[in-house]
């Protein structure tokens, strides 16, 4: 009985090589791509739970339908707005958006439009699901 000869057994051991050396990369590439992800996750909501901001001061102007608030970071990092809700009487809410960034520890001025008198309240919104700050008419100067 003869076995194989050594030629085609190089052959057989460089293909097997080959092919577990490119299951190893595709589990890796994909690993690493996973603990990248779950890792950009874990700095967004690490910078959310240290974010705080309140509404420095602000106002209401009838004439022009506009709502101006200076809006206070109270922390160091940085906070991204996305929405206001006014709330009316009669459960009416409506909502504008808002874009921009408060710099860490530093006071911003934000302007809204379009925004209908006789709300009694209003809050705004950033793009971490916990941080808002809320006012009310008689809190900021409403003419």
């Amino acid at each position: 009985m003869k076995g194989i000869s050594p030629l085609v057994a190089s052959v057989i051991l460089i293909a097997a090589t080959m092919s577990i050396a490119g299951i190893l990369s595709y589990w890796a590439s994909s690993f690493v791509q996973r603990g990248l992800t779950e890792s950009g996750n874990t700095t967004q909501e690490s910078q959310c739970l240290s974010s705080q901001f309140r509404v420095y001061s602000g106002r209401y102007t009838n004439a022009s339908k506009s709502l101006t608030v200076i809006l206070e970071n109270q922390r160091l990092a940085d906070i991204s707005l996305s929405n206001v809700y006014m709330f009316y009487p009669n459960d009416e809410l409506k909502s504008f958006n808002i874009t921009g960034v408060i710099a860490g520890n530093e006071l911003k001025t934000f302007n809204v439009s379009n925004i209908d008198p006789g709300f009694t309240s209003g809050e705004i919104r950033s793009t971490c699901p916990q941080i808002a700050a809320s006012f009310k008419c008689g809190a900021i100067a409403c003419s």
